[in-house]
């Protein structure tokens, strides 16, 4: 899904997907089989820095951030499309 509506927002916004519990091959397969476009940046949290930073504490967790870096929106769990649609308008507006 997410790949999916990153190619809406490509040249508004950008997407970044970490991974904090695996190993960089694992990482890279799920990124190509869940991005297979390659839109999507990802990487491996190995130290779980960037899950602290934003108080992650399970998969997936979505934060949505505008331009200046204020989070406009976060959550644990799937939103559903029409949910993530709406976190990215948000974060689009108040940039």
């Amino acid at each position: 899904m997410l790949d999916r509506i990153s190619a809406d927002y490509a040249d508004q916004i950008s997407f970044l997907a970490v991974g904090g519990s695996s190993t960089r091959s694992a990482i890279f397969e799920r990124a190509h089989e869940w991005m297979p476009s390659g839109r999507i940046s990802w990487g491996l949290d190995e130290d779980q820095d960037v899950w602290a930073l934003f108080g992650a504490r399970g998969t997936p967790t979505t934060v949505v951030m505008a331009a200046d870096g204020r989070v406009v929106a976060a959550w644990t769990g799937e939103a559903g499309e029409l949910g993530m649609r709406a976190a990215i308008e948000a974060a689009i507006a108040e940039s």
